[in-house]
């Protein structure tokens, strides 16, 4: 995740800047910033002089905007500085006009004044556990990004700098670009020369590690020592970097730095990451979430999104990154398959938009559209084109927009010059179209003839509005066979009838099997999963009255996290208030005395699953209730649209944290944690029972057999991956 998909007053800084539009011919060209900065964290101050090399165009007159709390004063001589009226009372930044410049002409500026902004929680992070701050200089560290103002921003759409930088005994600072003055006494800084369209700066008392590549060092910078885990970031840090410049093209900068941030964040910046304390020592992250901001080096901090007509940067990001490492590993159709139920269960019930509506994740719908629709984009145009041409023309858009903004019409010339063959139609309905298609089974039968078993089948899209154009696949079962028979159905109407000739009886049929058309999902090919109580609009949240008062207050105080998360804003209403359940409505019940608890337990019987007065039982293990918290996701009963969950804790200090952690397991069916913290002791996803993608077809046989799907053909991954040491 980039900086630029946070929430909050950054983000309406950030978005009342691109809302500007293209900036004036005038302002065109590239901003020179040489920057000596001292940073006093104690008293939040930040003391600056910056001297400016303006574009060879520039006007005489020219605006930027500064940080509201620094006070600005010219130091070359013959400039005049002014301020502007504030035209937003409410904004980070003042407007100030400088006069009496000439082109390409440099001025000196100083400026001071303190940059604190506490630390908020704003939409799904504040359930995720995961704050925001516009900017910050604090004992604790320093964070701050371009868009807040920190130095003068001015009309122009990129700029290079050199940065030098006075700080306290003991810290360090870390910024995009290459270090410079680390010799001879000078204060430590940072030079980038290639365009950028902002300036992070980030300082704090590190240990720092370093290993040096031919042409890429990896940068470790942690906030207590631990040679260990700089040595595996170092060692992935190289392997990935080597990895995605084969793919795609030679990594943009001379590095790449992991900084430890001193609040939970996910930030990629050109050249580095900032990473919360936390995140960085799950060991899954080294393989997950660590290459995915390593690529956006790549896509979206050397090649920039065009925030006015869609960011793909995340969506390929993800592909590339995350998808990769599942297609590695052979979890690719599970992880797909995950994504397209996340779009269901969030962006549903009017949340949806067309994905070049999409700027920057700021709810879970968001991210459904922004990272999913766009990963299955991808996906899709891969299975269209083939691996060789995919890569191809992968390269050639990195080529052809290094270091400049491309949008979604350069990705198609890209991949139409590399293809040699026109992909408009392909593009504009997933990019420009909302929603999603969705398919049904509506018929499948097979016959014994002369030349072989015939199999008929017809589908049909049921959502509204035309029909997409899809390539559909299939696989048949046959019996006597291991290996299931594929093929990929062109559907261009809304229903589509066909038949196939067979050498064997067809057993099974499976549509889409492998979960590789981006589609809304029928709730019975997905288990019932936390997602879709959180991504529920209605929610009834049912608290036992036999709990006690503090007990209540806990459950209450999760569903309002929920609220703030974006999950609708939930009803919440004791168990003693009810006859029944509601069946128009999500449920979540919480408690083990809650009268409705034995709605859910009914649920389980198809899964294999009881639950107990003191237990829960799975098929593979048995949680018992002492010192345990257990979530159990099912159908609703009355309502298989709808979902009922239960929430079982035996522990009230263990709510705070099982509040904060819910959100990330938002895919699995059932969960159990234990103790304080509490720590994940077991997790897992219900079987899908009786997909409606799937057919069993009658051959000479007055009763359907259900067997299992036939072998399905390997897929060789986009790119070969090995693990990093």
């Amino acid at each position: 995740m980039t900086p630029r998909q946070t929430t909050g007053t950054l983000v309406i800084l950030i978005l009342s800047l691109l809302a500007a539009g293209p900036w004036p011919a005038s302002a065109a060209g590239i901003v020179h910033h040489d920057l000596q900065i001292q940073l006093v964290p104690e008293r939040s101050l930040l003391i600056a002089e910056d001297t400016i090399t303006l574009p060879s165009d520039c006007a005489a007159t020219c605006r930027f905007r500064l940080h509201k709390d620094l006070q600005p004063t010219p130091v070359t001589p013959g400039i005049t500085l002014s301020k502007e009226p504030a035209a937003n009372p409410e904004s980070l930044t003042t407007t100030y006009r400088l006069t009496g410049l000439s082109p390409g002409s440099a001025v000196t500026i100083r400026y001071q004044g303190p940059i604190s902004h506490p630390l908020e929680k704003y939409g799904e992070n504040y359930a995720r556990g995961f704050s925001q701050t516009a900017a910050t200089i604090e004992k604790q560290g320093v964070y701050l990004s371009g868009a807040t103002g920190w130095y003068p921003l001015f009309e122009a759409p990129w700029l290079t700098f050199d940065l030098r930088v006075s700080l306290p005994p003991g810290w360090s600072a870390v910024s995009q670009g290459e270090r410079t003055g680390k010799k001879q006494g000078a204060d430590p800084g940072w030079r980038c020369s290639r365009p950028q369209e902002g300036i992070y700066l980030i300082a704090g008392q590190f240990s720092e590690y370093e290993r040096k590549g031919d042409k890429v060092s990896a940068l470790v910078y942690l906030r207590r020592p631990d040679q260990e885990l700089a040595d595996r970031y170092l060692g992935v840090t190289a392997h990935y970097i080597d990895l995605y410049s084969q793919l795609i093209g030679p990594y943009p900068y001379t590095k790449f730095a992991l900084v430890e941030n001193f609040w939970e964040t996910g930030f990629g910046m050109p050249s580095f990451t900032l990473l919360g304390p936390r995140v960085i020592r799950f060991p899954f992250i080294l393989h997950s979430s660590y290459p995915h901001e390593i690529l956006h080096s790549w896509w979206g901090n050397s090649v920039y999104p065009d925030f006015g007509k869609g960011n793909w940067s995340e969506g390929l990001t993800a592909y590339l990154a995350d998808h990769l490492i599942k297609e590695q590993q052979g979890l690719d159709a599970n992880y797909r398959q995950t994504v397209l139920q996340k779009y269901s269960d969030y962006a549903s019930q009017g949340r949806d938009f067309p994905l070049r509506h999409f700027t920057m994740r700021h709810s879970s719908a968001s991210e459904a559209v922004g990272y999913g629709k766009a990963l299955m984009f991808f996906h899709m145009l891969r299975q269209e084109l083939g691996d060789a041409v995919f890569i191809a023309a992968l390269q050639n858009f990195y080529a052809r927009n290094k270091f400049q903004v491309a949008t979604f019409a350069d990705l198609q010339q890209s991949f139409e010059k590399t293809a040699e063959r026109p992909l408009e139609g392909f593009f504009r309905q997933w990019i420009e179209r909302p929603g999603a298609p969705a398919l049904e089974l509506v018929a499948a039968s097979s016959t014994k003839g002369e030349d072989g078993y015939h199999l008929k089948l017809r589908l049909q899209q049921s959502q509204a509005g035309p029909p997409y154009d899809l390539q559909v696949p299939i696989a048949v079962t046959l019996q006597g066979y291991d290996e299931a028979y594929q093929n990929v159905l062109t559907m261009t109407e809304k229903e589509l009838a066909t038949e196939i000739i067979l050498p064997a009886s067809p057993a099974r049929l499976d549509v889409d099997p492998q979960f590789d058309l981006f589609r809304r999902l029928d709730r019975r090919e997905v288990p019932p999963a936390l997602s879709q109580a959180f991504g529920a609009r209605e929610v009834v949240c049912i608290l036992p009255a036999t709990a006690s008062q503090q007990w209540r207050k806990a459950y209450a105080t999760m569903a309002a996290s929920w609220a703030q998360s974006g999950s609708g804003h939930p009803e919440v209403i004791l168990d003693s208030e009810l006859s029944r359940l509601p069946t128009d409505k999500t449920i979540i019940l919480f408690g083990w005395t809650n009268l409705f608890r034995e709605q859910l337990a009914g649920q389980l019987t198809p899964y294999g699953a009881r639950l107990e007065p003191d237990a829960v039982h799975l098929k593979a293990e048995t949680i018992q209730r002492k010192n345990q918290a257990i979530v159990l996701t099912a159908r609703h009963p009355a309502n298989p649209d709808r979902s009922l969950t239960w929430i079982g804790a035996d522990r009230l200090d263990a709510m705070a944290g099982l509040t904060r952690k819910l959100p990330h397991y938002h895919k699995y069916s059932y969960l159990a944690f234990t103790g304080p913290e509490p720590q994940n002791i077991s997790k897992g996803r219900w079987p899908v029972i009786n997909s409606p993608l799937t057919a069993f077809p009658a051959d000479e046989q007055p009763q359907k057999q259900r067997v299992n799907r036939g072998t399905l053909a390997p897929k060789a991954p986009l790119f070969p991956l090995s693990n990093g040491k």
